[in-house]
């Protein structure tokens, strides 16, 4: 994750929208459903998930044998495995070592019976590619991080500003979400709207983003 969006930043599957976790939740019962703690917190945007590392992990565990779907929750800690009705244990147990090479953890007890419950409200939740909305706030986040890190040191008005920070955002956005046609350098994209001295305000406000993205420094309050 931290060389994925390092990349995009220094250098510059799919989007299906699948039905909602309300709509599935109304033929699934408790019995069918496994969830997982996760790491998938996104290091830019704590309070989301990161759509980028958890797709994969999502879309792969849909070709698993026994699993009919799977799901992320909003704050990127839990993954929901909803089984085949066919399932049986060894199946469940196959896939349930297969995550646990992912650091996830699967839940039992109070903590289990509450993140069912939880996934069962239908709110929240993200089936596969659907996380690639989370990969989008993401996007438009860090945008606005790097257009007010510029702002802190140099004057822009507030029409390069709004524009920088949209073309940031749908950079970022094809790029996290494996849409992009080719390599996009933020700082080319930002000519348009900033001189060279301000060129070197950005590229030192890139190298605070992918310090956040390593966890080497912590995410602003501003957000």
């Amino acid at each position: 994750m931290k060389t994925y969006l390092m990349t995009v930043l220094m250098s510059g599957l799919l989007y299906a929208p699948l039905a909602s976790a309300a709509e599935d939740a109304a033929v699934v019962t408790a019995d069918r459903v496994s969830v997982f703690k996760v790491p998938l917190v996104c290091p830019a945007a704590p309070w989301i998930g990161c759509g980028g590392p958890s797709k994969p992990i999502l879309l792969d565990l849909e070709r698993q044998l026994g699993v009919l779907e799977a799901w992320l929750n909003r704050a990127g800690t839990r993954i929901a495995v909803v089984w085949k009705p066919e399932s049986n244990a060894e199946t469940r147990r196959n896939v349930a070592a297969e995550l646990k090479e992912d650091h996830a953890m699967e839940l039992d007890g109070k903590s289990r019976d509450e993140a069912v419950k939880d996934f069962l409200s239908g709110k929240g939740w993200y089936r596969g590619a659907e996380v690639d909305r989370l990969s989008e706030e993401e996007a438009g986040v860090i945008a606005a991080r790097l257009v007010r890190w510029v702002q802190a040191k140099t004057p822009l008005a507030k029409d390069k500003a709004e524009g920088l920070e949209r073309t940031f955002t749908d950079v970022l956005r094809k790029d996290l979400t494996g849409k992009s046609t080719g390599p996009n350098r933020l700082e080319d994209v930002a000519r348009q709207y900033l001189d060279h001295e301000q060129i070197k305000i950005l590229k030192e406000a890139i190298k605070d983003e992918v310090a956040i993205e390593n966890a080497e420094r912590p995410v602003p309050k501003e957000g």
